[in-house]
């Protein structure tokens, strides 16, 4: 048997723990009849796996007739590839036949005798969306790893418009906090302030340690040593079970292995983001041990007024985690010993 564990960003693997209570959320909100929420957007650190939950949910979705799934690519143009996704579908292509709707202007589609080419993309999908709500179907964008870039902050002001017409289109858009949270506040954004998020959580440990007990056929108590070590980091999880089901005789060495992974792979890429601030206190956490916020204060010298806006920051991009009042500690498994490396 092949190594069900992967180590490739974004590729669903064979192992995987599912955030059910947070798909279904999700999915319950956009299969009401009047649905609340048309859109969610799901932020976490790299690694943590946004890309498998919202295919998760795509796949989900794609098992029910009603439902058209459609995934763009951020860095194209996304009305038109969204039109041309659209157009390619069998089933719909002839519903927009029969709406007399012409997309030959935009090199797809196929040519209506007697009707003029629509020539406005937004127009076009517009006819689109209504000529799919008509026949009682909806239709789910997925969009992953969006910034604020020009081509989605025109992509979300044509789908303002959309929702505001009540066209039976939902949005889940995957992002970096930072990167959520400045596409949020870009002019002519306001409406992603109010649009639900979903914070992806470290992954459960009773269920890391059932799943490595099932397939790494290990006892409970090394399954759970495992488990404790990945603090839940998706990522980390799937490294550590690579490297366990590949040395399953020196599980040392591949604890070691697994944690050379993540700082090359993830964490040199984590940590080129951080400000330098941000690295302090992260350096300051991991030589606090006990993550208590007044010793860390004590280590950096800082005020509250100094501190409270680089923690908030650092919780909010899933970095850190505030496990009690008053505390905090690295979200990350050995990315303190990582820091510390990195300062030297």
């Amino acid at each position: 048997m092949s190594n069900p564990y992967t180590l490739v960003f974004g590729q669903p693997p064979l192992e995987m723990i599912e955030r059910k209570a947070q798909a279904d959320r999700i999915i319950s909100e956009f299969c009401q009849e009047r649905p609340s929420n048309y859109l969610n957007l799901v932020t976490g650190i790299r690694g943590c796996g946004k890309t498998v939950f919202i295919t998760q949910i795509a796949n989900r979705l794609r098992e029910k007739k009603e439902w058209i799934i459609v995934n763009l690519n951020p860095q194209r143009d996304l009305l038109v590839s969204l039109a041309a996704k659209l157009s390619s579908d069998k089933t719909l292509s002839k519903i927009f036949r029969d709406a007399e709707i012409n997309l030959q202007a935009f090199g797809f589609g196929v040519g209506i005798k007697g009707t003029a080419p629509i020539t406005d993309i937004e127009e076009a999908l517009s006819r689109m969306l209504r000529s799919i709500q008509k026949h009682k179907k909806r239709v789910l964008i997925t969009i992953d790893e969006a910034s604020n870039s020009r081509d989605i902050r025109i992509f979300a002001s044509a789908y303002q418009i959309f929702l505001r017409e009540g066209l039976p289109v939902f949005l889940l858009m995957t992002g970096l906090y930072n990167h959520i949270d400045r596409l949020r506040n870009a002019e002519g954004m306001t409406f992603l302030e109010r649009a639900p998020r979903t914070v992806l959580a470290p992954l459960h440990a009773d269920a890391m340690t059932a799943n490595y007990v099932k397939t790494l056929e290990v006892g409970e108590d090394v399954a759970m040593r495992l488990a404790r070590a990945s603090k839940g980091y998706a990522f980390a999880f799937q490294t550590i079970g690579y490297y366990a089901w590949e040395q399953a005789d020196d599980l040392n060495t591949a604890m070691k292995d697994a944690g050379e992974y993540l700082y090359e792979f993830a964490y040199q890429k984590i940590w080129s983001e951080l400000s330098k601030n941000d690295r302090e206190v992260v350096l300051a956490i991991h030589r606090s041990k006990s993550g208590e916020i007044a010793r860390v204060r004590q280590i950096l010298d800082w005020s509250s007024n100094q501190f409270n806006p680089y923690r908030d920051r650092l919780l909010k991009a899933g970095v850190i985690l505030s496990p009690q009042n008053g505390h905090v500690e690295l979200a990350l498994p050995w990315f303190g010993e990582y820091a510390e490396k990195m300062s030297d």
